[in-house]
């Protein structure tokens, strides 16, 4: 009986932040991109490019429109849907010139100075995220972000519902598992060489997923990513690491870092950067939760 009424709690709490609202219709439609401006879409899109994270692309599987993808950025982090589409060049610094020459209706993820020439050229130019910042960096801004892309390539956001609901269901169904269980001490860490690690702490979606999924992140007194020394992480000895999965050796086999908890345990598991943030942050976040509570 408590957990049926914490998951309709939890349920109602993301209808109260504005997670469902009722779905638009038709075109011509206006989303509001990164930098505050005002996009207008004139008509379904059937040419799309995405020229930023694939983020965009995994929302455009998710929502049905693998079909109308033409191009896509280089990225180790692509979903393999997109395996024989054609590159379109690197995420931060992608090929304006092939990107012209695919004629796409709309492109994704662009910004800085290769959206500037794409909007001279004519093409319609859609980057999301928090105006200012442009960052997709929690869940409830996936879920506006999934609503602005299917608003985008539809004119409506019903299939954007029907996908939040699911994510938002599993989600909960996941938090409501671990939700009396021990918190293990975990440290989501970034390192480079034998320079100090970055960690992930507190306004990062890192932190987010770690919370949600049953563990208490040891910096949260960090904002964001910061440096942090090895002294304090041997200090504040996390019970599990998380690091992108390429990164994982700088951590275990770092001399300074034995003593640690984590890596004494054999506790250092690796995490892809695109998946703390994706349209499939409910898997995420199950990863993560079956990693800190293996025996649940």
């Amino acid at each position: 009986m408590r957990w049926r009424r914490w998951k309709v709690v939890a349920v109602f709490a993301l209808v109260l932040f504005g997670l469902v609202w009722p779905s638009l219709a038709d075109y011509p439609v206006t989303v509001t991109d990164d930098r505050g401006k005002a996009i207008t879409i004139p008509k379904r899109p059937e040419r799309i490019v995405v020229a930023g994270t694939p983020l965009y692309t995994e929302i455009l599987i998710d929502l049905g429109a693998l079909n109308r993808i033409v191009g896509v950025s280089e990225s180790a982090d692509n979903p393999k849907e997109v395996a024989n589409v054609p590159r379109v060049g690197p995420i931060f610094n992608p090929n304006t010139e092939i990107i012209i020459s695919l004629k796409p209706d709309v492109v994704f993820g662009a910004i800085g100075a290769v959206r500037e020439t794409l909007e001279r050229a004519g093409l319609i130019v859609v980057s999301l995220g928090k105006v200012g910042s442009g960052a997709i960096d929690s869940v409830t801004e996936i879920f506006r972000t999934i609503r602005s892309v299917n608003l985008v390539i539809e004119g409506d956001t019903k299939r954007a519902d029907t996908l939040i609901g699911k994510i938002a269901e599993e989600i909960v169904v996941t938090e409501g598992a671990v939700l009396d269980r021990f918190k293990p001490t975990v440290a989501i860490l970034y390192p480079s060489g034998e320079q100090p690690p970055f960690a992930a702490g507190r306004g990062t979606p890192e932190n987010e997923v770690v919370l949600r999924a049953g563990g208490i992140n040891i910096f949260p007194d960090v904002a964001d990513y910061k440096q942090v020394s090895f002294e304090e992480i041997v200090k504040r000895d996390p019970s599990v690491i998380f690091t992108d999965p390429f990164l994982i050796p700088l951590i275990t086999e770092n001399r300074l870092l034995q003593q640690v908890k984590a890596v004494r345990e054999k506790r250092v598991y690796g995490i892809k950067a695109s998946q703390w943030v994706s349209s499939r942050i409910a898997q995420t976040i199950k990863t993560v939760a079956d990693l800190l509570h293996p025996n649940r």
